[in-house]
């Protein structure tokens, strides 16, 4: 293993590219859910490539590297780029490489690990993310992959960079797994703590130039870390469940210097998973945000965390344009098993309450649980039209269930009844035919429900916004211009 100093240390991020899916029902849910979006943001402009959002991973983990003394950063963006993967990774030399696919790119990551070696063979190349974690003995006996970094990765990063420099051995660096020279894997038996939210460096913003502004669509900012609902067919926790809160001043501080490089007229997305989870907290930012003003934004959280009228009158005097909620299912009993305290017998008052307060309010469907019917399916398709057509629900995506790596549904399907049919990750994508066996419907028939039930939501989203007008100089053309699927 070639050793380095730190100071010269080159490491390249690389932002991997999505598989396009095109599934032409989307043409037309697309545009009519960019009708409702642009109404309820009329500062948002189309996007010029279609980035969707800054990696955050790479800005936050670059910002612990440069703490570090790990200052030559670089960014091999597959994202947006149409040049040839060599063409890209030639352009962007560096001695590690770090990547951190989803699960559907993760095929496209490990391809791209190749090229990295054939054209460099002495660089290291370094997986991790919500993917490698829970998948980080498949993904380190990939031929072309050195190090598979698990969990957060803010401690484990740079103490392997440091071991790569002699610093350390690499026996002394926890939450790495690894192929030794015979073959065999090693996973250090050492875990790190999580470094307190408050204690991460403040992230290397700069990591693109500012015209990638003009490829995204928002900028996502971190209140909290973690999320302590165990959602069977979620992922989210396989890099924490414990929550953690940053600064106010802190968070304020990032939303402005993003703005700042990328353009002020950028709305925020709350990546939290339950914004609203913690009521007194949440209380704290929504009352900084009002003060500040001029920050518009939009969150998602759990139908539960919305029943304070007090709260949501704060959300919409902070700031608050847009709120996704879980719906999933109209089965009650669907969401006791999957998703935990979750009641819909208040839905429609709780959406009213939103819209009231002049919070457009869009859910997440999900297609396809494993104990349901396709008449189940087609009732829950037909309940989220119906709260469209109320005026309760401004918008909703409309997703096929994938047991994605490290969720409840993928380490044991069994349990709730399934079959998976293949490993072909790139095969799991929202938009294709289900990789499972449910109960009752085969994966064709579970497809076919899925893209009728597009169609539906299509022509329900048809209807006029009810808050705004799509700005005038938004075009037909422009609405939902990321349908072919690169916007995943």
């Amino acid at each position: 293993m070639p050793v380095w100093n730190r100071g010269t240390l080159q490491i390249v991020f690389v932002h991997t590219p999505m598989s396009a899916t095109t599934v032409p029902q989307r043409r037309a849910y697309w545009a009519n859910f960019d009708k409702h979006y642009f109404s309820t943001h009329p500062w948002l402009r189309p996007m010029r490539e279609i980035m969707w959002e800054l990696p955050h991973w790479m800005h936050w983990l670059g910002g612990v590297l440069v703490a570090h003394g790990y200052t030559s950063l670089d960014v091999a963006d597959l994202y947006t780029s149409r040049l040839t993967v060599r063409d890209v990774l030639r352009q962007h030399p560096g001695d590690v490489y770090l990547f951190s696919p989803m699960t559907v790119n993760l095929p496209a990551a490990l391809s791209i690990a190749d090229v990295v070696k054939e054209l460099s063979p002495g660089s290291v190349t370094i997986f991790g993310g919500v993917v490698a974690t829970p998948l980080h003995w498949e993904v380190a006996a990939h031929g072309s992959v050195d190090y598979v970094v698990t969990g957060r990765g803010e401690k484990a990063l740079p103490a392997l960079l440091d071991a790569l420099q002699d610093v350390h051995s690499l026996e002394q660096v926890g939450d790495l797994t690894y192929s030794m020279k015979d073959g065999t894997i090693r996973f250090s038996p050492h875990r790190y703590q999580d470094l307190p939210i408050r204690e991460i460096p403040f992230p290397k913003i700069d990591l693109f130039s500012p015209s990638v502004g003009q490829n995204i669509r928002y900028l996502r900012q971190v209140y909290a870390l973690g999320c302590p609902y165990t959602c069977s067919f979620c992922a989210i926790q396989t890099i924490g469940r414990k929550q953690d809160y940053a600064a106010t001043d802190r968070v304020l501080a990032e939303i402005a210097a993003y703005r700042q490089h990328y353009g002020t007229h950028h709305h925020v997305y709350w990546g939290d998973e339950t914004f609203t989870l913690h009521r007194e907290r949440t209380a704290t930012l929504l009352e900084a945000l009002a003060e500040h003003g001029g920050i518009a934004y939009d969150c998602q959280t759990r139908l539960n965390c919305l029943r304070d009228q007090a709260l949501v009158n704060q959300l919409a005097a902070s700031g608050c344009r847009w709120i996704e909620i879980g719906l999933e299912t109209l089965s009650q009993e669907s969401h006791h098993r999957h998703k935990h305290h979750m009641r819909l017998d208040d839905v429609e008052e709780t959406l009213m309450r939103l819209r009231d307060a002049g919070i457009a309010a869009c859910a997440f469907a999900l297609n396809g649980l494993p104990e349901q019917t396709a008449d189940d399916m087609r009732r829950s398709i037909d309940w989220v039209c119906d709260l469209i057509d109320k005026d309760l629900l401004q918008a909703s995506y409309l997703s096929n269930l994938v047991p994605y790596p490290g969720s409840a549904l993928f380490d044991h399907p069994e349990r709730f009844g399934m079959q998976l049919l293949h490993r072909d990750f790139d095969r799991y994508h929202e938009d294709l035919p289900a990789v499972y066996r449910g109960q009752y419907g085969d994966p064709d028939q579970t497809y076919q429900v899925f893209l009728d039930g597009v169609e539906s939501i299509a022509q329900a989203m048809a209807k006029r916004p009810y808050f705004g007008n799509v700005p005038a100089d938004v075009n037909e053309a422009q609405l939902g211009n990321f349908w072919d699927g690169s916007h995943s």
